[in-house]
């Protein structure tokens, strides 16, 4: 796990950039720093921060930055379900999984654990099409 006094918040960063706590969090949100959520509170890598130190001044507006920053102003795509679910560790639940859901909760997901099934015997059969 990174060590936590590596990394800075978004009021700490604002300090270090010389810009406001606005300003970081529009360049979070625009990709310009990748932030981690603490808690409440959102983090950046101080060596990130730092590497940004005298080119976070304002954005240009206008043309001018159109030019200036190309395609950066759009936002990026959201992701499909299938991106987030490649992308994560999460794996389908086979049969024993449902099996020992249903022994734990000792009837309770009996109703629950069928339907999932379906759901799941339906997706297949629709993209064995």
């Amino acid at each position: 796990m990174e060590n936590l006094s590596d990394r800075v918040t978004t009021k700490e960063a604002a300090r270090i950039l010389g810009v406001t706590g606005g300003r970081v969090r529009q360049m979070i949100l625009n990709g310009q720093l990748p932030a981690k959520r603490f808690g409440r509170a959102l983090t950046l890598s101080r060596s990130d921060v730092e590497s940004l130190r005298g080119q976070a001044g304002r954005p240009k507006k206008g043309r001018t930055a159109k030019l200036a920053t190309g395609n950066k102003l759009r936002k990026p795509r959201p992701k499909s379900l299938d991106e987030i679910i490649a992308e994560s560790n999460v794996t389908p639940w086979t049969d024993a999984d449902f099996e020992r859901a249903a022994e734990i909760g000792k009837g309770l997901f009996d109703g629950f654990a069928e339907q999932v099934r379906k759901w799941r015997d339906q997706d297949e059969l629709l993209e064995a099409d």
